[in-house]
Order: C-alpha cells, then structure tokens, then sequence
C-alpha cells in the first residue's frame, strides 16, 4: 500500500507502530507496578524530562518545520498562520481537559480550584478519567499523523518526541484509572484504546500521503502545527505544572531534568 508516495516505506512504517505501542503499553500499566516497588523520585525527574523534550520539540522543531511548510505551500499568504493553528490547537485540548471535566463536575461542591490537578479529581471516579483518555487519544491520533506524513529527514526527532511524550502521558492516564479504581476488564481495553492511538495515526498518515500524495507540503505543515500546539500544552499544562506546582521535593533535579530535555532537542535541531 505504501508505495513511491511516501518515502519511508510499509516496514519503517509498522516498526514506529509498533515501538510506540510498546512504550504507550509500558507507560499505561507501569503505574501498578511503580506503586509497588516505590519509584517516585525516578517518575518525577521522567516526566521532568519528558516535559523538556516535548516543550522543546513543540516549539524548536515542529512549529518551526510548519511555519516554513505554510511558507512553501501558501506563498502568498502573509500571515504567521502555522503560530495561529498551533494556538488553537493548545486552547481546544485546553477546553477539552480542563473546561469539560469542570463542567460535568459544576455540582461538586468540594470542587478544587483552578490550581488543583486533575489527578486529583480522578480520585473522585466518575468520566474524568475518560475525558483525559478521550483527550489523549485525539492528540496521540494527530501526533501519529504528523509522523506518518512526515519526510524522513525530518521523521527522526518527531519519533523521540512522541515515544518520549507517550510514555509520559501512558504513566499520567494509568495513574488517573489507577486512582480511580476503575475494574481491569473496564480499565484493560480503556487504555488499550490509548496505546493503540498513535500507531494507528502512523498508519493514518502514511495512507494519507500514499492516496493523496503530500499535497505540497501544506498537509505536513497543518498537522505539524496542531501536533505543536497540543505539544506545547502537554509540556506546560500536564507535566511540567504537575511536577513543579505544587512539585513537592527535589525541585532542582526536575529542573535540571527538565532542562536536559530541551536542551537535547535544541542540540538535535543542529543536524535535522
């Protein structure tokens, strides 16, 4: 199926789906195993990590590559509209984590204020750990897409920020079903759903480009766009909020973590 239209071909194709399902799966049930060996510190200074590379990979890598795509694609629009997609990409993933929950929760009246985590109504049960299942889904669909559709060149750094961004976010919905106390056959094929998202937006892609070609480029640069913004919220809203406000101890360390992160994709932007 994945013919001259698409220069990484069917094999590279499958093996990204199936190395991000693995770490997607690795992620989403490592919290029951965490839990019972106490790795805290090491989860903390991870996420603090993965919010580097994915604010990094968001800002330096994608939105730069969709900025010049929209150049390419749409000469004669003079408008910075790679920046204007990727701001309403943050702000719909914004609504759907953060206002929606809220609103199904509007009669609560031990409701936590804006600054609370949403782990914390997780606690509570109820379609918050669903809603960020949902919202995890939609973007790891769109990141899986972005991949796909990419060139190889340019396919390499958008692999690690994704497989980093997995793992983190698989840990972070295992914990919300976990402090839920949702049942294993509910819970199993719950976040089944989340691991199989990405590969499937690989394929997606690749299906994309091979039936429609690239478009000249404009599609890549529309979801490079949305897969940024989403990046970038992810990075500030979910890990990089969750580990330093309130963050508890070892601030510094998450700090240094964090830093390495972005600093490695700000090195890696050197070669691609």
């Amino acid at each position: 199926m994945f013919g001259a239209a698409t220069d990484t071909g069917m094999s590279t194709i499958l093996f990204w789906a199936v190395l991000i399902a693995a770490v997607g799966a690795a992620g989403v049930f490592a919290p029951w195993l965490a839990a019972s060996r106490g790795g805290g510190k090491a989860i903390a200074y991870g996420n603090s990590f993965a919010g580097g590379v994915l604010f990094a990979a968001g800002l330096i890598h994608l939105l730069a590559d969709a900025s010049d795509g929209f150049a390419t694609a749409y000469p004669n629009v003079d408008y910075p509209a790679a920046y204007a997609v990727a701001t309403l990409a943050f702000f719909l993933v914004l609504g759907l984590e953060r206002v929606v929950p809220r609103a199904i929760e509007i009669g609560d009246q031990d409701a936590s204020p804006e600054a609370a985590a949403l782990l914390g109504a997780g606690r509570r049960g109820g379609l918050t750990p669903y809603l960020l299942l949902l919202t995890l889904s939609i973007h790891s669909i769109i990141a899986g897409v972005t991949l796909g559709i990419s060139s190889p060149q340019g396919a390499g750094i958008l692999l690690i920020a994704i497989l980093a961004h997995k793992g983190a976010a698989g840990f972070a919905l295992g914990s919300m079903f976990r402090e839920a106390q949702v049942p294993p056959r509910t819970r199993i094929p719950a976040l089944l759903v989340f691991v199989g998202s990405t590969p499937l937006g690989v394929i997606l892609g690749a299906v994309v480009i091979d039936l429609f070609g690239d478009g000249g480029g404009a599609a890549e640069a529309w979801f490079k766009a949305i897969a940024a913004g989403t990046f970038l919220y992810i990075a500030t809203l979910d890990i990089v909020r969750e580990e330093f406000f309130p963050g508890g101890s070892n601030r510094g360390r998450r700090l240094i973590w964090a830093i390495v992160g972005a600093g490695l994709m700000a090195l890696v932007a050197i070669w691609m």
